[in-house]
Parts: structure tokens; C-alpha cells; sequence
């Protein structure tokens, strides 16, 4: 015991900050492997989502004291929903206690009319590139069309 204590006595700093340190690099492993997108939104999808609207609203200039303190805010909020599935999971409400955050993500489904559209050109075998570069073409020849009808006004209008 006696060794023990030593040991405590002399390493306790190096023990506390490896023990910090360990806190954060798991919280860090936590976000990591969330899910960033899902339908529902859960997890730490939310406070990504206002991490990112706060940043883009910083004023210019002071960007750095306000980046540092929506990150550290982000922080907080990600610590919150981390707390909240420990909660859940002392209530009963869910079967473990990262069942909020570790999941398996809802992608929606695109139910867009004009996937249908597409679907037929890419049967025929055109894409909206060629699409795109064909209308370039078309562009540029009227272009010359154009150019040269001026041309032809304004040799009449010289004769």
C-alpha cells in the first residue's frame, strides 16, 4: 500500500493529465464514428448543424475569439447529448447508453419526379454532361449565325 501511495505521490500530475487526456480523446473517437447525416437528425447532427450556422455568422473582424467560442460551445452541446443517452439508457428508455448517437443512419430516399426524366436519357445512353455540351455547341454556331447576319446588315447599310 505503502508503494501505492508512493507512487500516487510522485506520478499524480502525469496520472491526472493522461486521464484528461484519455477523456478527450475518446470524446473525440465518440463524434468520429457518429453518423453525420440521417433523417431524423439525431445525435450530434443538431449541434453540427448550429456549429456551422454560428461560424458563418462570425463578424469578420473578430472571426478567431468568436470561432473559439462556438467550438467550445459545440463542445458543451455534444457533452449534453452524450449525458442525455446516459440518462435515456438509467431510465430505461433505451437498450444502451450510445444508442442516440452510435446508430444505424435513415438516408431519405429521393422521390424526385425528375429522376424518372433521367432515367430515360441515361438509357439512350446521353448524360446531362453531353446534354450541356451539346448545347454548347448549338450556342456558339448561333453565335456565328449572328455575327454574320450583323455583318451582312451593315454592308448593306455601307453600299
Amino acid at each position: 500500500m505503502r508503494k501505492f501511495l508512493a507512487f500516487l505521490r510522485y506520478y499524480w500530475f502525469g496520472l491526472l493529465i493522461s486521464f484528461i487526456l484519455l477523456i478527450g480523446f475518446l470524446f473525440f473517437l465518440l463524434i468520429l464514428v457518429s453518423p453525420k447525416q440521417d433523417v431524423q437528425k439525431r445525435g450530434f447532427i443538431p449541434c453540427t448543424e448550429a456549429l456551422a450556422q454560428n461560424l458563418l455568422s462570425c463578424p469578420q473582424e473578430n472571426k478567431y475569439s468568436c470561432g473559439i467560442k462556438h467550438i467550445l460551445g459545440n463542445s458543451w452541446c455534444n457533452i449534453k447529448v452524450i449525458g442525455k443517452g446516459w440518462k435515456d439508457w438509467w431510465q430505461g428508455k433505451q437498450a444502451r447508453p450510445w444508442s442516440n448517437y452510435i446508430y444505424e443512419p435513415q438516408i431519405s430516399v429521393s422521390t424526385d419526379k425528375n429522376d424518372e426524366f433521367y432515367a430515360e436519357y441515361k438509357a439512350k445512353g446521353i448524360t446531362p454532361e453531353w446534354d450541356m455540351q451539346n448545347l454548347i455547341k448549338m450556342s456558339q454556331e448561333l453565335d456565328k449565325k449572328l455575327a454574320k447576319q450583323k455583318e451582312e446588315k451593315q454592308d448593306e447599310k455601307t453600299k
